[in-house]
């Protein structure tokens, strides 16, 4: 009997453990940290490189009209210069004056003899304006411009503006500066113009002129050294947990993936390709500041590793393009290895894509060619039969980059001189070679 009794007071005590185990099993809640992408951005840097706002939004020339003579300043350097002292100075008193300059003297107002104009190579939102110059004014916004142009003859007792322009809808914001602040200018720059590269212009239309060297260029062919890029870094940095990332190795790269999100690399070309499906969606409206959130997701992970400037935005897109730049000049590939591109959705980034490689460090043998003159340019644009000349958008010199054949981490910077036909750079082909390419004389 109290063998029984025992048994059943033990089997009721294990009923009883049983159902207390049970009960914390389905109500455990482990407390799991919580770990934001921005988190492995920081955390992981593909590099220690952060590079302000003005460096990357650098213009692509800056123009002196003066006694019917047009001259450019393209260096780097001397670029740098001019536009620290611009930035010294308060801009303020936005005022629309567009009406008061006719479309047949659009050209006229912008090239005019006694002006400086500071050429952007797209259209840029007054949002970043903000950040580069001193602009009191806070009653401007949605507002684009490509443009700078800043009157240097004017009387003493008149007060000093300046203006800023968009090309591509002729609308001229007039803004004041302090007194006194063309001085530099003058001395430095406007006075002394002559010692600048002579440039000629080539009328498009009634409302678009294009000023290139009225002289042959004398480049070097380059060669440089690529050192590529670690791509688990790039996994580091743009997957939300790295540690949930496959990767997969391909014929001709490797791919990796969350189950969402997608990082393909392309060793042929040296690419990198980066897939975030998820944040596609419907966008309705424009954003102004789609500019800088893409030099701040590339500032986030450290991916400035060349130099590289702000070449264009395509807002009905949601598209912005940076481009590599080599001894000051803008370079070219037909396969998108001198360009980061990035497509937003409306809180997210879509692509981006950019190249796997540093041009780390230059050839000792170097061959110069000589490129030629604007003049023989248009020449050679004015001979091609199905060419159509509303379609030419921008011509500039630049560097073609080439894979070299025999070695594999050998790079090659090919002088020559490229279009802005219908969208889409082609490099412009003489001579001889003048053959082939979408459009004949155009490669």
């Amino acid at each position: 009997m109290k063998y029984e009794t025992i048994k059943s007071v033990l089997l009721t005590f294990l009923v009883l453990v049983s159902i207390f185990l049970t009960w914390n099993l389905w109500t455990y809640q482990p407390k799991y940290e919580f770990i934001e992408n921005t988190k492995y951005i920081q955390n992981v840097p593909v590099s220690n490189v952060d590079v302000d706002l003005a460096t990357i939004i650098r213009p692509r020339q800056i123009l002196i009209h003066k006694s019917n003579n047009h001259y450019g300043i393209v260096q780097d350097t001397d670029i740098y210069k001019f536009m620290r002292e611009v930035k010294r100075w308060t801009l303020d008193e936005f005022e629309n004056v567009s009406s008061t300059v006719p479309k047949n003297e659009f050209l006229t107002f912008l090239h005019g003899k006694g002006k400086i104009e500071i050429v952007y190579s797209d259209e840029i939102p007054i949002e970043i304006y903000r950040n580069i110059f001193q602009i009191e004014d806070k009653g401007i916004e949605a507002l684009h411009f490509d443009r700078i142009v800043i009157p240097m003859e004017i009387e003493k007792e008149e007060e000093p503006f300046i203006y800023f322009v968009s090309t591509k809808t002729r609308k001229i914001y007039r803004a004041t500066i302090q007194e006194g602040a063309l001085e530099e200018l003058e001395k430095g720059y406007y006075a002394r113009a002559g010692r600048y590269m002579p440039f000629l212009s080539y009328d498009l239309s009634e409302t678009k002129s294009l000023f290139l060297p009225a002289r042959p260029i004398v480049l070097n062919r380059l060669q440089y050294y690529m050192d590529e890029l670690n791509s688990d870094k790039f996994k580091e940095a743009l997957f939300n947990d790295p540690s949930f990332v496959k990767k997969d190795v391909l014929a001709f790269g490797e791919e990796y993936t969350d189950g969402s999100r997608l990082m393909d690399v392309d060793f042929s070309k040296k690419l990198l390709l980066y897939v975030n499906p998820a944040a596609r969606g419907t966008i309705t409206e424009n954003d102004p500041y789609l500019l800088q959130k893409s030099i701040d997701f590339v500032n986030e992970h450290g991916g400035w590793t060349d130099t590289y400037h702000f070449d264009r935005l395509e807002e009905t897109e949601r598209k912005v393009v940076f481009r590599l730049f080599a001894n000051s000049y803008p370079v070219f590939n037909r396969y998108g290895m001198s360009e980061i591109i990035h497509v937003w959705g409306e809180n997210d980034i879509i692509n981006y894509q950019r190249p796997l490689f540093t041009l780390e460090i230059p050839d000792r043998v170097s061959l110069p060619i000589t490129l030629p003159s604007g003049y023989e340019v248009i020449k050679q644009l004015q001979t091609i039969k199905n060419i159509d000349h509303e379609l030419i958008e921008d011509l500039v010199i630049g560097y073609e980059l080439i894979r070299d054949s025999e070695r594999e981490n050998i790079v090659i910077l090919e002088p020559s001189w490229y279009c802005l036909y219908n969208g889409t750079w082609r490099k412009v082909v003489f001579g001889k070679d003048a053959r082939g390419g979408d459009v004949i004389g155009l490669e």
